[in-house]
């Protein structure tokens, strides 16, 4: 019999008629606004939190991140009018409050031009959110997504540690074709796994065109992975809502060579909790994130039928890199004021954000309107 901490998550079953897919039951977990690990403000952030994001380890990432971010900013300036750093999947707001403070170090001459607008569906992340960014001098702003789409906003649109918490669905291949896994209420009580119905032609079609055969291939019966439904309607609402400018996206994620190799049975799903990974995912709902990898290759895919521009995926490590890390990296070891304590923690946050064991391992995927020029260009001629 379910406990106390499974009720909420047995009573939606049971309203639901004791099934249903994944998507949606990982949707409720994550998103359920008294019981959801986002939704009900649950989730910590930082080293004593349950995950370490990159802001948490200093201002590193938002540093170099604005290399990038400025040039595309210096060419949409040229036009006038506002100009908007959209930021889709907060956190606690401690990223856009370093891009803020670094900002205004900076003071490009389009700053007064500029407003930040921050895209979350959790209240009580709203409000720390509000709470972190109550003395920015940039304007700050909670839009709903549908305001955003009713007026659309010229500028960049980021998503850092997006789109691994997008409800994913996963499938099984079961004789020979491919169904949904569902979540089941046994008549115990308990939460089961189960063959549900055979995947629509659409879902087979896009994962045909990722590589999955639509028998299987040489994948053994009960060969199992997961793929994002919601993708798609996310990259349409975030185009709706950006009249010209790029999306950059951060996340880790795989080719979907690798993402669905035969040898990755089970896929990418895992349950996270005070640093701690677990591959039980319906263990005590609610209290735990649960994540999965971004296939790259979906989003290439989604990106012209969404109307957008694909400009390409690199790992996080290498676009450090490229935006002058090693430079900063040097500067460490240069004779100065700064004590050795903070040197020290400097280069440990530069180690983390490029090792590909850990946040290096993250891809940086960008995509834009049609008739700009790609990120990675744009800044290879401005700077």
């Amino acid at each position: 019999m379910a406990d106390n901490s499974e009720l909420w998550l047995q009573q939606l079953l049971t309203q639901h008629g004791g099934r249903a897919s994944f998507a949606v039951v990982m949707d409720w977990l994550l998103n359920d606004s008294q019981h959801g690990f986002y939704g009900s403000g649950r989730c910590c952030f930082g080293p004593r939190g349950d995950f370490v994001t990159a802001p948490s380890l200093g201002s590193g990432l938002a540093d170099l991140l604005l290399k990038q971010l400025i040039p595309c900013f210096d060419l949409l300036s040229e036009q006038p009018g506002k100009l908007s750093l959209i930021e889709w999947g907060p956190g606690n707001g401690l990223l856009a409050l370093q891009l803020v403070e670094a900002l205004l170090a900076l003071s490009p001459p389009w700053l007064a031009r500029l407003e930040i607008l921050l895209l979350e569906s959790s209240a009580p992340l709203r409000m720390v959110q509000q709470e972190t960014l109550k003395n920015s001098t940039i304007p700050c702003y909670w839009p709903e997504p549908d305001e955003l789409v009713n007026e659309p906003r010229r500028g960049i649109v980021l998503a850092h540690e997006l789109l691994d918490a997008l409800p994913v669905e996963r499938f099984v291949l079961f004789q020979g074709n491919w169904h949904g896994l569902d979540v089941v209420l046994s008549s115990k009580g308990e939460f089961e796994w189960q063959t549900g119905r055979p995947l629509a032609a659409k879902s087979v079609e896009q994962l045909a065109a990722m590589g999955l055969e639509t028998n299987g291939g040489n994948r053994p019966e009960g060969w199992c992975s997961e793929w994002c439904p919601s993708l798609e309607p996310w990259l349409q609402q975030v185009r709706q809502g950006l009249q010209q400018g790029w999306l950059l996206t951060i996340d880790y994620g795989h080719p979907a060579k690798r993402y669905y190799a035969p040898t990755r049975d089970g896929g990418t799903l895992l349950a996270y909790r005070a640093q701690i990974a677990s591959p039980e995912l319906l263990a005590e709902p609610g209290s735990w994130d649960i994540t999965a990898h971004v296939c790259n290759t979906l989003v290439e895919q989604l990106a012209t039928t969404t109307g957008w521009c694909w400009q390409g995926a690199e790992l996080q490590g290498e676009a450090l890199l490229r935006l002058g890390l090693a430079q900063l990296w040097s500067e460490l070891s240069t004779p100065g004021n700064a004590p050795i304590s903070w040197r020290l923690a400097r280069r440990e946050e530069y180690q983390r954000l490029v090792d590909p064991y850990q946040l290096g391992g993250f891809w940086w995927l960008q995509l834009c309107t049609p008739g700009l020029p790609g990120m990675v260009p744009l800044l290879s001629v401005t700077g």
